[in-house]
Formats: structure tokens, C-alpha cells, sequence
């Protein structure tokens, strides 16, 4: 297989993502937020820096814990954790474990 997977070059897919960001109220998008996010409250959390680098795609514990390690509290991460979308919400489908 060969040749762009979307068919826009760099800078035009970046253009397009700064006017959808800006649509939407957000000045500035950070790159890997929501994987960042991730590992920052998670480590938090699990305290498993081990288990993180499974899970997220890191290649060492020893950078997990450099980056992640004491970014976010226990209580904050407690908090992110328990974000939940309206139970009533129309476009949530339920997943069980």
C-alpha cells in the first residue's frame, strides 16, 4: 500500500484541525493530550509504571515514571476517573466489562 491514507498533505490536515479546534471554543490542541492524560491519572492511581508501559505503547517504565510520576494527586486522579457522560445521554451505548 502507497500514498496518503487521508488525502491531504500535512499542512493542509493541519489547516483543517486548527479551524475544527477553533470551531469548537479550543484555542490551542495539544498533541497526545488525551494519551498523556491517560498515563498521568492512571499512574496516579495504580502507582504500576510497569503495567503502564503495556498499556499505553511506552517502550520503558523508567521514561513512564520520569514523565508521569507525581504530574497529577491521587485525589485528582480519583476525580478524572470518575467522569461519567448522563445516564439519560441519547448517543452513549452501554459496554459492559
Amino acid at each position: 500500500m502507497a500514498g496518503l491514507v487521508a488525502p491531504w498533505t500535512e499542512k493542509v490536515r493541519g489547516t483543517k484541525h486548527r479551524i475544527g479546534y477553533r470551531a469548537v471554543g479550543i484555542k490551542k490542541w495539544i498533541q497526545q493530550g488525551a494519551r498523556h492524560s491517560f498515563c498521568s491519572y492512571w499512574l496516579a492511581l495504580h502507582k504500576d509504571a510497569n503495567k503502564l508501559v503495556l498499556q499505553s505503547g511506552h517502550t520503558d517504565a523508567d521514561t513512564m515514571w520520569t514523565r508521569y510520576h507525581a504530574g497529577v494527586t491521587e485525589a485528582e486522579a480519583m476525580k478524572y476517573w470518575a467522569i461519567r457522560p448522563p445516564q439519560a445521554a441519547s448517543n452513549v451505548i452501554a459496554m459492559t466489562a
